[in-house]
């Protein structure tokens, strides 16, 4: 797992590279999937440098990203979420935050077998820091173990969370879970706008427990295996064991993880 754990950590660090050198210049920007769904150049251009250093460790790796369009631009073989083995990228999860210079905004680079993650790293690009892991040996964040809170109760958490781009009915569910919470009460609740970023602060004890609907797998997939190496339970925004069909995510230590899971169920 070393190899693995090694290789994700350098393409996750070469996509941020490519992230900074961008920095208040993002190029063309224009909508996806809705007005809030953003992609712009630096997107796809951090999408080759990741793919570039995978391939470097890598010969025959295939490829899931969210921006199809590095396949185009690097003839990146295609794979499949459940192949034997397949690397999964977000190469600029935040895309809103960095259009905006709103300092959250990350690389995420994971290798899954059989669907299941088993190395992966987040860059922090406006922290310049990177938290990787890989199964048995840990999570780290700039090569020092970390590991995830011990808080036992909702009143001693500060929790984080994300809003989907679905303005709907996934929305209205967001707002009850929003104020469940709330009323709990939480000691507070933080939204950044960068999914594989709320993992890692659960994984390094900067927040204790994540939650959030309308995520895809490239969002989380870097962070769950972070999270477990670092202590922490993670499922599918409905409680069952995170899969690549998961259209969410809840994390936290496994005590707090129940707490957490049942209020966001009462909102369903």
């Amino acid at each position: 797992m070393h190899e693995e754990l090694a290789a994700a950590t350098a393409a996750a660090e070469a996509g941020a590279a490519r992230v900074r050198s961008a920095e208040g210049s993002t190029g063309r920007i224009r909508a996806k999937s809705s007005a809030t769904d953003l992609v712009t150049e630096t997107d796809i251009a951090a999408g080759v440098a990741v793919w570039e250093a995978i391939v470097a460790r890598d010969p025959g790796a295939r490829l899931v990203i969210e921006e199809e369009e590095v396949h185009d631009i690097t003839g990146a073989a295609r794979g499949s979420l459940t192949d034997p083995e397949v690397w999964c990228v977000d190469p600029l999860d935040g895309t809103t935050s960095f259009v905006h210079g709103f300092p959250a905004y990350s690389v995420s680079v994971a290798l899954l077998r059989d669907g299941v993650p088993v190395a992966g790293a987040v860059a922090n690009v406006p922290l310049a820091e990177t938290i990787a892991a890989a199964t048995g040996l840990g999570t780290q964040r700039d090569g020092e173990l970390v590991h995830c809170t011990d808080a036992p109760r909702l009143d001693e958490a500060l929790l984080v969370t994300g809003f989907p781009y679905d303005r709907g009915a996934l929305l209205d569910r967001q707002i009850s879970a929003l104020t469940a919470f709330l009323r709990a009460p939480v000691h507070g609740i933080r939204r950044d706008g960068s999914a594989a970023i709320d993992c890692t602060h659960v994984a390094t004890g900067r927040a204790d427990g994540f939650w959030e609907f309308g995520l895809k797998p490239w969002d989380t997939a870097a962070g769950v295996v972070i999270c477990r190496e670092a202590g922490a339970h993670v499922t599918g925004i409905d409680g069952e064991e995170w899969s690549v069909t998961s259209t969410g995510i809840i994390t936290a230590n496994p005590t707090l993880h129940s707490l957490i899971a049942e209020i966001v169920a009462a909102t369903g």
